[in-house]
């Protein structure tokens, strides 16, 4: 139940999650649980290189607490950004999933 729920999630309609928070990638299958954004295997493994920040699960292949489930659904790509990327410059360059690491 855990898993559909989460797809069900990332695939849900005005919450950007149908793409990789961080590069754009469609259809991402990894999570930053700790902040409450999907991401694509190519930013999960930059994010577990981040451990005080983020810490990482596949939808598909890891067991998700319900609680951790909870805090994903409360929050989301559109939800993050808004509030990490509050004040990024508009000429900031954000990276896409075509770039190099």
């Amino acid at each position: 139940m855990g898993r559909a729920l989460l797809l069900e999630l990332q695939r849900a309609a005005g919450t950007g999650n149908d793409r990789c928070a961080d590069c754009g990638e469609p259809d991402p299958e990894w999570a930053s649980y700790k902040l409450g954004i999907f991401i694509c295997l190519n930013c999960s493994g930059i994010h577990r290189n981040l451990p005080g920040i983020s810490k990482v699960k596949s939808l598909r292949l890891d067991f998700w607490e319900s609680s951790l489930i909870e805090f994903m659904k409360n929050h989301g790509n559109l939800c993050a950004k808004a509030k990490y990327e509050a004040k990024v410059p508009p000429y900031y360059y954000i990276p896409r999933a075509c770039d190099c690491l």
